[in-house]
């Protein structure tokens, strides 16, 4: 996956992380997600058992949780520049003391994405700005 540079101006990269998440095919989405995170994770962020189901998606099946695995690219998005796959699987994977020391996967996994979705764009900006 290309991930596009963070700039100066973190406005303009929260609308453009917003805008490219909500544009792309979800199929492409799930495949930078797969491509950064692994099946696994996106398995879990998507709701589902096994990585079958995600391999699916990519091939034009629609998730049903397709709004958080939108999401998850728009974190994805902000959080990474090219070069730091390792750095993103750690922030998706670690616990975070931005959310109350809890890991950002299983809070997607767990949590309804209206209840969790503006604390965790504010951690995934603080991080941007490190």
């Amino acid at each position: 996956m290309d991930l596009k540079a963070r700039n100066s101006n973190q406005g303009a990269t929260d609308v453009d992380a917003h805008a490219r998440a909500m544009s792309l095919p979800i199929g492409r989405v799930v495949a930078a997600l797969v491509d950064v995170l692994g099946a696994t994770a996106v398995s879990q962020i998507g709701g589902v058992g096994e990585t079958r189901a995600v391999t699916q998606w990519t091939d034009g099946r629609t998730p049903q949780r397709a709004n958080v695995l939108r999401f998850a690219f728009q974190l994805l998005m902000t959080i990474a520049v090219d070069g730091e796959r390792d750095v993103a699987r750690a922030w998706f994977s670690g616990s975070n003391p931005h959310l109350r020391d809890q890991v950002p996967i299983l809070m997607l996994r767990d949590q309804p994405l209206t209840e969790i979705a503006a604390t965790m764009m504010a951690a995934a900006r603080a991080f941007a700005a490190r």
